[in-house]
């Protein structure tokens, strides 16, 4: 029963992709630009520095991995901070239980991405620095209280291996894979007529995007949720990363749930400050 109700679910989606071909094309460039002119450039970089940051053994001037991941998850951005956890794990300097656990508090949106796409939609540096703000202290909140939950680590000197190439291949090919996330779900979509919060729920970008010249109520509330859920395209991303490993996704699912909890609260309390 539940192989027919497969089979059948992806003829209906074959058959409204045929119906709809101009909006798949449309929504199609539409995500390879976004990818081309806001993704790429800084995620490809971000991902092939912090290889090399890795490979010459930089995370162990840092008294625990997990707030190495949690500063350059900062500057980094997502999907970033999955690919340094799951590139930890795999070289054995972070125990599983400290990679799942860092997955709880490390998911932060590219900082440049957000003071644009925020300033554009409230047109005020206050609320934008505001919501940034709450963003990257919702993460401390969780940090904090599930830092007591890590193992502790020595430090440890490792031979500096780095290879070029290789974080090249590495950025190519992760990058790459967020393009196609990012394609599949900015058509789902568009060819299923969801409204701005089903749209902002699978595709953080686009639903931001509708929040622009819209005078919704809540606006505050409904973007900060957007921001800190992040989006099934970014889940998605995620789980691509770490299903390279035997890392937990449910700590990464259940890390955002908190954040967009206690992300929801603080907009709230801060409007009547």
């Amino acid at each position: 029963m539940k192989k027919i109700l497969l089979y059948l679910t992806i003829f209906i989606l074959i058959l409204i992709i045929f119906l709809n071909y101009s909006i798949v094309l449309d929504s199609t460039i539409y995500a390879v630009n976004l990818w081309l002119y806001k993704v790429f450039p800084y995620l490809f970089i971000m991902i092939i520095i912090n290889d090399i940051l890795i490979s010459s053994d930089f995370e162990s001037l840092f008294k625990n991995n997990s707030l190495y991941v949690f500063v350059m998850s900062l500057l980094s951005g997502t999907p970033t901070s999955a690919y340094i956890i799951s590139n930890l794990y795999k070289q054995n300097k972070m125990s599983k239980n400290n990679a799942n656990i860092t997955l709880l508090f490390t998911y932060f949106s590219n900082p440049l991405f957000l003071y644009t796409m925020l300033n554009s939609i409230f047109l005020s540096k206050f609320v934008t620095i505001k919501l940034m703000l709450i963003h990257y202290l919702s993460n401390l909140i969780i940090f904090i209280f599930y830092n007591k939950k890590l193992d502790n680590t020595s430090r440890s000197y490792n031979k500096i291996n780095v290879n070029i190439t290789d974080s090249i291949k590495k950025a190519m090919s992760t990058t790459i894979m967020v393009l196609g996330t990012i394609t599949f779900y900015l058509i789902l979509s568009n060819i299923i007529n969801l409204n701005i919060y089903l749209k902002g729920l699978l595709e953080m970008t686009q639903g931001l995007n509708m929040l622009i010249n819209n005078s919704i109520n809540f606006k505050e509330i409904i973007a900060i949720v957007f921001i800190s859920f992040g989006g099934l395209s970014i889940h998605t991303q995620v789980k691509c990363i770490l299903d390279e490993t035997d890392l937990d996704y449910k700590y990464y699912f259940w890390g955002r749930i908190y954040q967009t909890i206690i992300a929801t609260i603080l907009t709230i309390f801060s409007n009547f400050i």
